[in-house]
């Protein structure tokens, strides 16, 4: 072997070491921190946001129009049964094909485990489910100061809000496999009809903690004055009593979960074995 070649040799070693340690330190948040300036100033952030707005600023409006009024959560019902499931599913989508639109080349190409980069997605899919939340909590808490009569406390309204996180987690996995599996339309589709089915028949599903499609609408009964149907709610009635109960409130939250859990581990097993990204 001539001089030259031996330095080719080792340059090539040395070009699969510094891969092999890139892939290796490549830690969980670092891969995070990637997928979050991928889409920072993409579409992502911005439905988040926008789609979060539209409900909580009709009940501003509310408060504004009519001087003393009380503040009204039916239109934080509206956000949870409607637009949040729209938005959980066009976040997910849109970060899914975010990759697609490349043919995976940046997913391919970082040298990162895929089912890292793939646990990395569904964080932040929930982490921007989480900002929308929280963006529907600001607006109620201001109208809170505003018109403070019959408010709900800010412990009540921000366990509301980290509950909708939770209870309706399992649509980011969903759909994010979907998207990448099948489709960008089934992806989009296929959770959101199961969320719409199964949060407006609510009524007809046995035990509502065991469903969490059913739980993201009965949850917040608990800690906001409106029932699952967007209707005032008040202490003593029986609807409230029952969804109330610790109990329910805890199984729900366990159950959404362990569903979101299998269905991000199913994701990440799919996604390292998967011929269809390479």
């Amino acid at each position: 072997m001539t001089a030259a070649s031996r330095r080719g040799a080792r340059r090539d070693e040395g070009t699969k070491s510094a891969k092999g340690a890139g892939a290796v330190g490549a830690t969980l948040v670092s891969v995070l921190r990637a997928e979050a300036l991928k889409s920072r100033h993409a579409a992502p952030l911005r439905l988040a946001v926008a789609l979060a707005l539209p409900f909580p600023l009709l009940a501003a409006l509310a408060v504004l129009i009519v001087p003393g009024s009380e503040v009204s959560y039916t239109p934080w019902n509206y956000w949870y049964v409607l637009l949040m499931p729209v938005m959980l599913s066009l976040v997910a989508a849109t970060v899914a094909n975010a990759d697609a639109r490349m043919g995976n080349r940046a997913l391919l190409s970082d040298g990162v485990p895929l089912g890292r980069a793939w646990c990395a997605k569904v964080i932040w899919c929930l982490g921007l489910s989480l900002l929308a939340n929280l963006v529907v909590l600001a607006v109620y808490v201001a109208l809170s100061l505003v018109a403070p009569e019959g408010a709900s406390s800010l412990q009540s309204m921000l366990a509301a809000a980290l509950s909708l996180v939770v209870a309706s987690s399992w649509m980011v996995p969903a759909t994010l496999l979907l998207a990448m599996r099948v489709g960008m339309l089934a992806g989009i589709f296929v959770p959101l009809a199961i969320q719409l089915v199964l949060s407006f028949g609510w009524s007809a599903v046995p035990f509502w903690p065991a469903c969490p499609p059913t739980a993201t609408i009965v949850l917040p009964t608990a800690f906001l004055p409106v029932l699952p149907s967007g209707e005032p709610a008040s202490a003593g009635m029986a609807t409230v009593e029952a969804v109330s109960q610790g109990g329910h409130v805890a199984l729900a939250l366990a159950v959404a979960c362990a569903l979101t859990a299998a269905l991000t581990a199913a994701g990440a097993v799919w996604v390292s074995r998967s011929e269809e990204l390479r």
